[in-house]
């Protein structure tokens, strides 16, 4: 049917209507041969729809108002017509019928068909308005003038009216057209799947026959109108996903036909209106993934329910007991919620449930006996919420139960042996639980999918009944504490795909038998004790992609066969295997990642290398392997980690690497190679972590980077260091390039012991990411660059050892974030910025081995973390009386202001310097006496005034301080006798000599008496009785204590025994390992390999002189951790400011020293019971941090200290 038109042509030849609406400007009366239809048509007002025909059409016209007159037809039986008329002819012929028949009409009938016309016309203009409006109208392409309407694309009529409009995922996109919703016979609109965007017109409310409305998954906004309140004929109301807000019409509650209400995945906020109680006949109700809160207990009202999802918002408070009034529920979806408290035990009255999931809530336990009721209950999610409970016995009369997921839920307790009692569960998931004891054998009966307990405490052996679920698809146990051997019967499971028994204490062989399992995919093993070789293990696994067998002792060498297989990851890093890697290997066209670092590996990489073109991941590293770099691995083009350190390398990098465009880690330090660096290996764009440190590489560096620059990680899973550049300790030349300055993502640069010159370039203050930058050991000129503090995320500043100078930049006071600072061993001159009293967070300062003059200026005692002062060999002058005045507070434990030329007397506020361990003043030109409130730091260690013009006695508590190991007061001049007790005793003639008039039996010079008679001497003799019976006194005493003390101990808990074991720890290894020990060496700390920015607290003191990481130092890192775990505090941080120690380590010496061992112990988790474990754990992170690496355990022999303390727990 044609469109529409006031101005249409009629074909009979065709029996086609057209417009000339475009091409006529006004009505042209058509002229016949019958002067009675001329004059009719003469009287026809204007605005009459007018036929322009031929003089045929008009008689075939007349032929049709003819049969109507015999016939007495009704009008609307043109309609049914086998010629194709336009409404308006339609129209026109009934006038004509009328006036030709003078039969009149009746005024109701012509009204009606004009409405019925009209009605038809405004259908097709609402529709076409709609299409226009669209961005993407061109998708409805068979909407078009030369066909009917109704004929359209998703759109269906009755009787000429449209009352479907069906358009989902059409890929529609625009805004909802407000004439869409004059369709006013539309019963069905679904628009869903599609781009729609913008707010819903409240003209929606004209659909007053619409019973279906979906626009779900479009991109429709703002607030629903309560209009839709008025379309009471709805039966399905489908909004989910889209991005409406505010809060839920309660019009809604309107809709009493309703019986599917979606409005899911939303931003809707606010309560639940109470109206939504009053839709009784609501069958399926979705509220998920919305920002609802407060209690849904109106909900629970809908009896009719069979489906409710209020899942992701934010409701709180119990779960209501009017839950149990939903008894035709059989889908409840709960979960992501706040709710709290126990579930009520009138869940047990739905009876008719299927599936139950609330996970991540806060229920707690214990779990009602009534949920056994459930007994249509087929899956069951309780997982992320703190149960603290056991798993109810009564679990297993749930005889349809299929899946019950509990991860993390906190559970204690053991798995009950009534779970075998689910005769359909086919998943079983408990992970990340505190579940203990042994599994039942009573599981064994049932028909195993997926089983998952791992991240649990449970122990005993693997049972051999695995070998029963002859269904099993997925295995996973790792971190549990179970023992034995692998049982072999676990071949039996011939459908297993997934086998995960890491971090475990499996010991012995890995069974052949595994294999008999030909379906496996993945088998991971690693952590465990496991021993013997794998020459044939894993030879009948044909299916295999990811064998992960690291941290075990296994040895032998790789077998040939690991390259027959389909394996995608191969991980046997931390094991004992040697020999050579198998060149078949390398030919592998599916192996994506290869570890086999920390072995004992031998030979050379070969050329075949080249053809794994499918490597991702290759990690070497700590091993034995020699020879050259193949330039062959430059064809491997995916190849993101690539990691060669700690090896016997030797030869040039080869060019070619920069090939491998996919290169995000490139780890080839600690070898022996040589030549300067590939300029190509600055084309990696997508490089983030390089390191080239301890090798023999000459030459610039390159001066054109295009590493390091984007943000963005394609696989942020393989790296290992983000953003290291370290090319420190090789033989660099040149200058540090401007273009360094580019390389945004930088962390660490780390370019230190080269022989870099030129000057330092202020452009590295454009790597805004920067946390270390160190520059020291170089032959650097010029001066510091003041914009360096525009890097305000640096932590550590290393520029010692070179040859700067100019005066230190005062603006260097604005790196707030600064934690080390070291400007040794330069040129320097001008006083010490009074800024950096600013430096909050500094715990070192070295300034040392310059030119620097002026005083010590007052601020540095603001710097409250600062734990390391190191000023020696400069020209700084004045007194320290300012510096120290404000020094109560001050946290410093070693402060080495040496070699300069400080005057006045020593203020006795060095008293006050409560944790100082280290204090060194020699070679300046201090006077008066010495301090006899020097006598009050308890924790001295050394302590040397030598140089001087000290005079007076040498005060006899200061021989008193117990850890006092080295003392020299020589060059002064001291007078008077020299104390003959504690520390004192232990004196060289070295440490008192130039003093002329100190005397005493270490000098060989008896102190002269120049007054002496028998009253003195009877006085002496007195006060020697005095003291001879003080002392014996003092012994029987002593001895009787000590007697009581050793009886009740005795008797005592094995708490105290502890403590005083670790009280009495002589071996001093917590204490090296405080920040103090640190402070003695210079700050040009390396953390190229082994450190992450920002965490020093872990940094074992050895990495100070040679930076390269040992296994030693991990067991270092692993004592810090076990200090993290009874203390319950971090290792750095601000929690030290106003504590003991400026660190974790340095707080935890201390305390020790002091006898408050139990005071370190973290009070959330301290019992009775748990105390004498804490504290044997406390002395194994001692003796993992002892200050010698050799005098450090392997982690093998802290293993076997920890299953003890487990062994004695149990």
């Amino acid at each position: 049917m044609a469109k529409a038109c006031t101005h249409l042509s009629f074909d009979a030849r065709t029996g086609n209507a057209w417009d000339h609406c475009s091409s006529l400007s006004s009505p042209s009366i058509p002229r016949t041969a019958n002067p009675f239809v001329n004059a009719f048509f003469a009287s026809v007002p204007a605005d009459v729809q007018v036929l322009h025909a031929r003089s045929r059409a008009m008689e075939f016209m007349l032929s049709l108002v003819v049969s109507s007159l015999s016939l007495r037809a009704p009008v609307y039986t043109f309609e049914n017509t086998d010629y194709l008329l336009s409404v308006s002819s339609l129209k026109w012929v009934v006038l004509v019928t009328s006036f030709l028949s003078f039969t009149p009409l009746s005024t109701q009938s012509l009204v009606l068909v004009s409405k019925y016309t009209e009605d038809q016309n405004t259908d097709r203009k609402s529709l076409i308005s709609f299409k226009n409006a669209l961005k993407t109208h061109k998708v409805l392409s068979s909407w078009n003038r030369t066909s009917h309407h109704c004929s359209w694309v998703g759109v269906s009529c009755q009787r000429g009216r449209v009352v479907s409009l069906i358009l989902s995922a059409q890929g529609l996109e625009g805004p909802l057209c407000s004439s869409l919703f004059d369709l006013s016979s539309l019963t069905v609109l679904d628009l869903s799947y599609n781009l729609l965007f913008g707010e819903v017109p409240h003209q929606i409310s004209n659909l007053k026959r619409l019973k279906h409305l979906s626009l779900g998954d479009n991109l429709l906004s703002g607030e629903l109108s309560s209009e839709l309140g008025l379309l009471t004929q709805l039966h399905t109301l489908q909004l989910g996903t889209n991005s409406f807000s505010g809060k839920i019409p309660p019009g809604l509650g309107r809709l009493s036909q309703l019986n599917t209400l979606d409005l899911s995945s939303n931003g809707f906020t606010g309560s639940v209106p109470n109206q939504l109680g009053e839709l009784i006949g609501l069958q399926l109700l979705d509220l998920g993934n919305n920002l609802l809160s407060g209690s849904p207990v109106t909900l629970f009202k809908l009896e009719s329910l069979t489906s409710l999802d209020i899942s992701n918002n934010s409701f709180s408070g119990p779960i209501p007991p009017e839950i149990g009034n939903l008894k035709n529920l059989s889908d409840l979806y709960i979960g992501i919620n706040l709710f709290s408290g126990p579930l009520p035990p009138q869940i047990g009255d739905l009876s008719r449930l299927v599936n139950f999931f609330a996970p991540s809530c806060a229920i707690t336990g214990p779990l009602p006996e009534e949920i056994s009721n459930l007994k249509s209950l087929s899956k069951l999610d309780l997982s992320n919420n703190p149960l603290k409970c056991s798993i109810p016995k009564s679990v297993g009369k749930m005889d349809s139960l299929s899946i019950l997921y509990l991860v993390y839920s906190e559970l204690n307790g053991s798995i009950p042996a009534e779970l075998g009692n689910c005769k359909n569960l086919k998943t079983l998931m408990l992970s990340f639980n505190s579940l203990s004891g042994v599994l039942p054998e009573e599981l064994s009966k049932l028909p195993m999918l997926t089983f998952s307990a791992d991240k649990n405490q449970l122990s005993g052996p693997l049972p051999a009944w695995f070998g029963k679920w002859n269904q099993v698809e997925s295995l996973w146990l790792s971190n549990n504490r179970f023992t034995g051997k692998i049982p072999a019967e676990i071949g039996n499971c011939t459908a297993l795909r997934v086998i995960s028994l890491s971090s475990n204490v499996l010991s012995g062989e890995i069974p052949r038998e595994l294999c008999n399992a030909v379906e496996l995919v993945e088998i991971d093993l690693d952590g465990n004790f496991l021993t013997g070789g794998i020459d044939d293990v894993f030879l009948k696994c044909t299916n295999l992609s990811q064998l992960v067998l690291m941290n075990n002792q296994i040895n032998g060498s790789i077998p040939e066969y690991l390259a027959e297989l389909p394996l995608m990851v191969l991980d046997l890093d931390s094991n004992n295997l040697s020999g050579n890697i198998p060149v078949s290997l390398w030919n592998s066209l599916n192996l994506m990642e290869f570890s086999a670092a920390n072995n004992f590996l031998e030979g050379s990489l070969p050329a075949e290398i080249g053809n794994a073109v499918q490597l991702e991941r290759l990690v070497l590293s700590n091993n034995q392997l020699g020879g050259i770099i193949p330039k062959e691995i430059g064809n491997i083009i995916s190849l993101s980690v690539l990691n060669l350190n700690s090896n016997m390398l030797e030869g040039n990098i080869p060019v070619e690497l920069g090939h491998s465009v996919a290169l995000t880690t490139l780890d080839l330090g600690n070898n022996q190679l040589s030549g300067s660096i590939p300029e190509k290996l600055a084309d990696l764009v997508q490089l983030h972590c390089l390191v080239l440190s301890h090798n023999k590489l000459s030459g610039s560096i390159p001066s054109k980077p295009l590493y390091f620059r984007e943000a963005s990680i394609p696989d942020s899973s393989f790296f290992q260091h983000l953003g290291v550049f370290d090319l420190s300790h090789n033989m660099l030349s040149g200058s540090i390039p401007e273009e360094m300055g580019n390389l945004v993502v930088v962390v660490d640069l780390l370019l230190n012991n080269n022989k870099l010159a030129g000057e330092i370039p202020g452009s590295l203050s454009r790597l805004t990411n920067l946390t270390t930058l160190d520059l020291s050991g170089n032959m650097l000129t010029g001066s510091i660059p003041p914009e360096l503090v525009d890097s305000s995320k640096l932590q550590g500043l290393y520029l010692g050892n070179n040859q700067l100078s100019g005066t230190i930049p005062g603006r260097l006071g604005g790196l707030c974030s600064l934690v080390k600072l070291n400007l040794s061993g330069n040129q320097l001159h001008g006083p010490v910025p009074r800024s950096f009293g600013d430096l909050k967070e500094l715990t070192h300062l070295d300034l040392s081995y310059n030119e620097l003059d002026g005083e010590l200026p007052s601020s540095v005692s603001q710097m409250m973390s600062l734990v390391g002062l190191y000023v020696q060999q400069n020209r700084l002058s004045g007194p320290l009386g300012e510096l120290l005045s404000s020094s109560m507070a001050w946290k410093i434990e070693t402060m080495n202001l040496s070699n300069n030329f400080f005057d006045g007397n020593l203020p006795r506020s060095f008293g006050n310097l409560s944790y100082l361990t280290y204090l060194d003043l020699h070679g300046n030109k201090f006077t008066g006496a010495v301090p006899v409130e020097l006598g009050n730091l308890m924790q001295l260690e050394y302590f040397d005034v030598s140089g001087n013009m000290l005079s007076g006695k040498i005060p006899e508590n200061i021989c008193a301080l117990v850890n006092l190991f080295y003392l020299s007061l020589a060059e002064n001049s001291l007078e008077g006798p020299v104390p003959r007790s504690g520390s004192c005793l232990n004196l060289s003639r070295i440490s008192l000599a130039g003093n002329k008039d100190l005397c005493g039996r270490i000098l060989g010079l008896d102190c002269r008496i120049k007054r002496f008679n028998k009253l003195y001497f009877l006085n002496a003799w007195g006060l020697a009785g005095v003291a001879v019976g003080c002392m014996i006194v003092t012994l029987s005493t002593a001895l009787a204590l000590r007697k009581w003390i050793m009886r009740d101990s005795g008797q005592g808990d094995a708490e105290k025994i502890e403590e005083r074991k670790l009280n009495s720890f002589t071996d001093q290894n917590l204490y090296f390992l405080s920040s103090s020990s640190r402070l003695k060496e210079p700050l040009s700390i390396n953390i190229a390999i082994t450190d992450i920015a920002g965490t020093f607290g872990y940094i074992p003191p050895e990495y100070g002189q040679s930076g390269r990481s040992t296994t030693r130092g991990d067991v270092y890192s692993f004592g810090v951790m076990l200090l993290e775990l009874v203390t319950g505090k971090e290792p750095t941080g601000p929690d030290f400011k106003e504590v003991e120690g400026g660190n974790l380590v340095g707080w935890v010496s201390q305390k020790i020293k002091k006898g408050q061992t139990a005071d370190v112990l973290d009070p959330t988790v301290l019992s009775a019971d748990s105390k004498p474990m804490m504290l044997q754990v406390l002395q194994i992170a001692a003796v993992c941090m002892s200050d010698n690496p050799a005098n450090r355990p392997t982690m093998l022999k802290v293993l076997k200290f920890l299953k003890g303390i487990r062994d004695e727990l149990v």
